[in-house]
């Protein structure tokens, strides 16, 4: 390609960078989507001072760890100095901005990395991909920093490989603890890791010196987080506690969740190998070009996306574009295979020199494979879930096809117009199923969810909440929201939180009366419930909430929907 054209390309291509991003922060105020709220309803716990592991039984709560700093730096100086100033930004909105400035970062490290690799000219698809593929929300929560931890572990892995230096695995030892820290259950990957590291050892690839720099650096770190532990919650008691973690709702075994999710990924597998049998068969009879089958399978990834999405509209969300991606993480090895020499390149088609440029895209590949079975492990949801950690497959997918441009580029630009709609237009929101950019908000202007644009129902709801906690409820009292990820309670008070999570199943269990019997000095002052929630009656006639409404019976006020309680025996 001539010096002009690839002058043209370059400029071309930041045009189309900016673009995004420009409209990725014109949009990025729209929407509250229920997790988005829980998450960080929790993290907000933990800065308020809650001890990990008895104020909170909340199993996603160390993630509060790594988001501390954040709040403290939002809470001590820039809300004042926003509000002096009257900008408009709330907690919500300010770490909505931060996490993409972070994740705009790691796009630009992996844009650097794949730079220095045999693949410089896919690192803009690679980077800019990467950039756009939010995981749910443009939110922190414990999806996102797994997921940015192990795009870093694997670009730390990709410059060891290219500069041989051992503080790579010091590097990664740091993102594993950023990882294990958002979610608990990737301490597997830890595991994994230090297997990998070993494997290479035997293979003579790597230095003994590289799993202790590893060890250590987690070591060090847990060793960390264990002291604070002790320090704030006390070891004994924390321990004597960890049996109340987690959800007691579970009807289902892990072997059964987990059962069913690998039944989901071999009905994926199936449909995603369907076109390459095909292909093949046809092949043994007659030729068939590498330029065909790219064309046929680019094709047959559209149609089933849009497919997928036209199945139920009202419901698309971005688990659709997972349920693509992980079809592209089936295609990954087929891509990667070696195949028969030719008078023009294919796919996976390199020389003796490059087989360990090839090894890049094999180590993405099985890192996908190791982070998605560690999710399969510990979720309750669907193949969505832990299909959100394909992104690394894809992206060598990406890396690949990018690379050679004359046959597979057409399937990295529907990739990339897929990831810009659920990016850009596509709008996490409510308890999820489709929503956009283009519908009617209203922007909040007070409280924590300032500068967020909601729908006129939920704009009203939150100002509703907005109104009862900030008027009757102070930052020496204890809070209790009934169906509290579904309201900005917590959000919107200064008041502490008066139970074991924002999760709490008021309507369902007794785990609240369980806590308030262990930690009565937790026990919530005022109770805010949601009269028009599709829970209420449940909650009505539960337990819970039979206790609940006996017990706080002084009427404080209403406001729409919602009524504040307080104890009838309070003074």
């Amino acid at each position: 390609m001539s010096e002009s054209s690839n002058i043209k390309r370059t400029i071309f291509r930041t045009l189309v960078a900016i673009g995004i991003i420009v409209w990725c922060a014109f949009t990025l105020n729209t929407g509250l989507y229920v997790d988005e709220n829980g998450l960080l309803t929790i993290y907000k716990g933990i800065y308020q001072g809650q001890h990990m592991f008895t104020d909170s039984w909340e199993s996603l709560q160390t993630g509060g760890f790594l988001a501390w700093p954040l709040l403290a730096l939002y809470y001590q100086v820039l809300s004042p100095l926003f509000l002096s100033v009257g900008i408009n930004i709330g907690l919500v909105l300010y770490m909505r901005i931060v996490y993409m400035v972070v994740r705009g970062l790691i796009a630009l490290y992996l844009f650097y990395t794949i730079k220095n690799t045999k693949y410089e000219n896919s690192a803009y698809y690679a980077a800019l991909f990467y950039f756009m593929f939010v995981v749910t929300w443009k939110n922190f929560s414990y999806k996102s920093y797994c997921e940015m931890a192990v795009m870093m572990i694997i670009c730390f892995m990709i410059r060891y490989y290219e500069t041989e230096k051992v503080r790579y695995f010091v590097l990664m030892g740091i993102a594993c603890c950023v990882g294990i820290l958002g979610y608990p259950t990737m301490i597997i990957m830890a595991v994994f890791i230090g297997c990998a590291i070993i494997f290479g050892m035997y293979q003579g690839q790597v230095p003994g010196k590289a799993l202790v720099a590893f060890v250590i650096t987690c070591l060090v770190i847990g060793g960390a987080f264990i002291l604070y532990l002790h320090l704030t919650s006390g070891l004994p008691q924390a321990i004597s506690e960890l049996q109340f973690l987690g959800d007691q709702d579970y009807e289902e075994s892990v072997a059964v969740r987990l059962g069913k999710l690998l039944l989901s990924y071999a009905a994926l597998a199936v449909v995603a190998y369907f076109p390459i049998v095909v292909i093949n068969l046809i092949r043994k009879a007659r030729y068939f070009s590498e330029y065909a089958e790219a064309v046929i399978l680019t094709i047959y990834w559209v149609a089933f996306l849009v497919g997928i999405c036209l199945l139920k509209w009202d419901g698309v969300s971005n688990s659709r574009f997972v349920y693509a991606c992980i079809i592209l993480f089936f295609w990954l090895p087929y891509f990667l295979r070696e195949k028969e020499k030719s008078s023009y390149t294919r796919i996976g088609a390199y020389n003796n020199t490059l087989g360990n440029d090839k090894g890049i895209l094999w180590m993405m590949f099985t890192v996908s494979v190791a982070a998605q079975l560690i999710w399969c492990v510990s979720t309750n949801q669907d193949i969505s879930v832990p299909g959100h950690m394909s992104v690394y497959a894809v992206i060598a997918v990406l890396i690949i096809a990018a690379d050679d441009e004359m046959e597979m580029i057409g399937l990295v630009r529907f990739v990339i117009a897929a990831a810009t709609f659920f990016l850009c237009f596509w709008v996490a929101e409510g308890n999820g199923g489709y929503s956009d950019v283009t519908k009617e908000r209203w922007i909040v202007t007070e409280g924590e969810l300032k500068g967020i644009a909601l729908l006129p129902e939920d704009y009203m709801a939150n100002q509703s909440v907005y109104n009862l906690v900030s008027q009757y409820v102070g930052e020496d009292d204890y809070l209790l929201v009934a169906f509290g990820s579904n309201s900005t309670g917590y959000l919107n008070s200064v008041a502490h939180q008066g139970t074991y999570s924002v999760y709490a199943r008021t309507q369902k269990n007794t785990k609240l009366l369980d806590y308030y019997t262990l930690h009565p000095e937790n026990m919530a002052d005022y109770v805010l419930i949601d009269q028009s929630n599709v829970k209420y009656e449940a909650f009505r006639e539960g337990e819970t909430g039979l206790f609940l409404l006996n017990t706080y019976t002084k009427e404080i006020a209403t406001d729409g929907n919602f009524v504040l309680l307080g104890r009838g025996d309070a003074q």
